[in-house]
């Protein structure tokens, strides 16, 4: 039987790769060693942001949020040598709604290591 952790980190990959129930697209990532892997991810792009004094103003942003646990299962490199999960220079690409495929690069990411999920800030390439 299941514990709650285990229920939570099925849960996450679920919702954020199963394409026809969940918010799964397909994403390429990169790594600046050349490895590449194609994974279902959510990806979030919108022009809105909060500034430093809390306003909200107009400004591009985007995320990715993926369940570790499909990078690693694809060989891709995800933790650097001290076992700390390290996507810097890291390049994402995707299809968004209008069809058009994105590139971006990861700039920052913030691992959830109790249900498995990373998300990572993207800056735009092109």
């Amino acid at each position: 039987m299941l514990g709650l952790i285990d229920l939570a980190k099925n849960d996450v990959m679920k919702i954020t790769s199963n394409a026809k129930t969940g918010f799964g697209v397909s994403v390429t990532f990169t790594a600046p060693t050349a490895e590449t892997a194609t994974i279902n991810a959510m990806i979030m792009k919108h022009h809105t942001s909060i500034d430093e004094l809390r306003n909200l103003v107009a400004s591009r942003t985007a995320h990715v949020a993926f369940s570790e646990q499909l990078l690693v299962a694809a060989g891709y490199p995800v933790r650097n040598a001290k076992g700390m999960v390290s996507l810097k220079d890291h390049h994402v690409a995707y299809k968004d709604s209008t069809g058009v495929v994105g590139n971006y690069v990861i700039r920052e990411w913030f691992p959830d290591e109790t249900v498995g999920m990373i998300v990572g800030i993207l800056g735009y390439l092109s």
